[in-house]
């Protein structure tokens, strides 16, 4: 839609969009081309787009793909979106809060959605959380979020989110996008990110809760040394700061590393080293 006609649109469903709700509405058409590109879709896809608003990009996914799961929370939106697509057997729309929406069902399933800003960062940990893991996703964010997810260690943006998202994906920034692309303008550049589900697992289940509970310590108090903060983390895993420094030292990192300093292959090093160290070394006659 362009922008006079999202205007109409919004005016004759009398809706002022609500920045709680985070309300943008996308109205460049080349971006909406972009983002439904990176996803690489297939015609025997099945795509969950969360937060459909107008339909801008419903409109181009329901080209390329067998299934579009579309759930937004605006009942007043669900209603234009069924008078847009009419009977259209392809698209199931669903009026929901993505909070709480049961993503299993859907799957297996890609992921291409504007995300709505308010939530964007909560969304995307339910859906990397899930047992239902998405294949792909592309996404747009904040440029904020955007640079948290693919950030690097030793910089600002690298934390908790970067780690939790590279375990099980492989992450790239796409396209920074302008507010002018959207109504009502955010006050802040959006970017688009691709995320492809690594093709194994970078970890072993029994050890995924100790990571997380590990980089949640080494990130609460990020600017402590590690052996500062992990014996005194309620960790299912207690660990003693003498067992900290000797499993740093056993990864070849110093013993007052903090946590961002960590890259991931060193934080899952650290967490195997903890959770079951190896044996050591008999010593020699």
């Amino acid at each position: 839609m362009t922008p006079t006609e999202t205007r109409a649109a919004l005016e004759r469903l009398a809706l002022q969009p609500s920045k709680a709700m985070g309300q943008n509405f996308l109205v460049d058409r080349n971006i909406a081309y972009l983002i439904v590109d990176a996803a690489g879709l297939h015609s025997e896809d099945t795509v969950l787009e969360i937060g459909p608003g107008l339909g801008a990009l419903t409109e181009l996914l329901l080209e390329h793909v067998a299934r579009v799961v579309a759930v937004e929370k605006d009942g007043r939106l669900c209603e234009f979106l069924r008078e847009r697509f009419g009977q259209c057997q392809q698209l199931q729309l669903i009026h929901a809060d993505a909070l709480e929406f049961d993503f299993v069902p859907v799957a297996p399933f890609k992921v291409v959605a504007n995300l709505p800003y308010a939530v964007a960062t909560p969304l995307l940990q339910r859906l990397v959380d899930s047992p239902a893991r998405p294949r792909r996703m592309v996404l747009t964010v904040q440029r904020e979020v955007a640079d948290r997810l693919v950030a690097k260690p030793r910089t600002k943006d690298y934390g908790a989110l970067t780690l939790f998202t590279q375990l099980y994906y492989e992450v790239r920034r796409e396209h920074i996008i302008s507010p002018r692309c959207f109504i009502p303008p955010p006050a802040i550049d959006s970017a688009v990110v691709s995320l492809r589900l690594a093709p194994h697992p970078l970890l072993e289940p029994a050890f995924e809760a100790p990571f997380k509970e590990y980089v949640r310590a080494g990130f609460g108090q990020r600017r402590k040394m590690l052996r500062g903060v992990l014996p005194k983390s309620p960790t299912r895993v207690a660990v003693t700061v003498d067992q900290v420094e000797a499993a740093l030292k056993r990864i070849g990192v110093l013993p007052t590393a903090r946590g961002e300093e960590l890259s991931l292959a060193q934080w899952l090093l650290l967490t195997r080293e903890l959770v079951a160290p190896a044996p050591a070394e008999p010593k020699q006659p």
